[in-house]
């Protein structure tokens, strides 16, 4: 299901997890929780931020629930990383760590400083994998963003999607 053109190598992997893991002041913590299987919790507002997004706008916007197509199309959106827990019906969307100028609506929330975000390990990309979330766009290297442009246009697409559909 993954959207890289080639699968991520051993090496690549580490270097990704070295830098989302960067976010925290021991960053040995979240490694030790991935290399046990599990979910990490990074700070946000430092190296990056995330913008929760409802399912309802990310399936307003893919068109779809399907999760192959609902990764396709954020991919081809946002050029940048998302993270899906289903258990709680959100998408977070990670973003440069400074505050969208942008107006977000109901759908959509900023989450920067005294925030924190369950991360799964990197190589958890299927809904499948027993997870409390899985990437549904992969990150691909260290520093690896969405576009904020791309994400106000996508929350705005959404969102006035949502509105049509509610009259």
């Amino acid at each position: 299901m993954s959207t890289l053109a080639h699968p991520l190598t051993e090496s690549e992997q580490e270097e990704i997890a070295d830098w989302l893991a960067g976010s925290l002041n021991r960053p040995h913590v979240a490694k030790e929780h991935w290399k046990q299987g599990g979910i990490a919790t990074l700070a946000l507002g430092r190296r990056f931020s995330a913008i929760r997004l409802t399912e309802p706008l990310v399936y307003a916007v893919t068109a779809s629930t399907l999760p192959a197509t609902v990764t396709r199309v954020l991919a081809a959106a946002l050029h940048g990383p998302v993270i899906h827990v289903p258990q709680v019906r959100r998408f977070y969307a990670l973003t440069p760590p400074e505050e969208p100028t942008w107006g977000l609506g109901p759908h959509a929330e900023y989450l920067g400083y005294d925030t924190y975000l369950g991360v799964p390990p990197v190589e958890v990309v299927d809904p499948d994998d027993g997870l409390d979330g899985y990437w549904a766009v992969p990150v691909t290297r260290p520093g690896d963003l969405c576009d904020s442009i791309r994400l106000a246009a996508l929350v705005t697409s959404g969102s006035l999607e949502l509105r049509g559909s509610e009259s």
